[in-house]
């Protein structure tokens, strides 16, 4: 059936940020997993952990796109609650992130995981603060993406 309206996955902006996130908490968590024949069913806890990372990072690139979103009538979550509110969720889920890398600590002793968690929650938020006070395209698709690669890279190393 012809539809007259259109509409995109972007143009929701809830659904938009939990499809993102989820897909690069799959990318970076559950495909990896499966690579090395694992059950993900063993993997819980990580996977949510890697989702609370990501909404983070998902959560700045909206920022950066706020205006276009804005333009477009795009609902995105920095539409809805502003500047400052998006940084508060932002904050509110690298402590999270924090609280369950202790958590984890707790089932599974490993100082050098937890290190490298909170080493890369401290990266988060100085990037995050570096990309707020010099928006580009270098802050974004360098230093905030970046994260992710970090974070891969030291979990791995651990």
């Amino acid at each position: 059936l012809p539809i007259s309206n259109p509409k995109r996955l972007k143009d929701f902006g809830w659904i938009k940020i939990t499809v993102l996130t989820t897909v690069w908490t799959i990318v970076t968590s559950v495909l990896p997993i499966l690579d090395h024949d694992m059950n993900i069913s063993d993997y819980p806890y990580e996977i949510l952990m890697r989702f609370v990372f990501m909404f983070t990072l998902c959560v700045a690139f909206d920022i950066r796109d706020m205006q276009t979103d804005m333009d477009a009538g795009i609902a995105t979550l920095p539409n809805m609650i502003g500047i400052k509110g998006s940084y508060r969720v932002m904050s509110a889920s690298m402590i999270l992130f924090i609280i369950m890398s202790f958590v984890q600590y707790i089932r599974h002793p490993s100082h050098l995981r937890l290190g490298a968690e909170l080493f890369v929650a401290a990266a988060v938020k100085l990037v995050i603060d570096y990309a707020r006070k010099h928006p580009s395209d270098r802050a974004y698709l360098g230093l905030v993406d970046g994260m992710m690669m970090l974070y891969a890279i030291l979990v791995l190393w651990h």
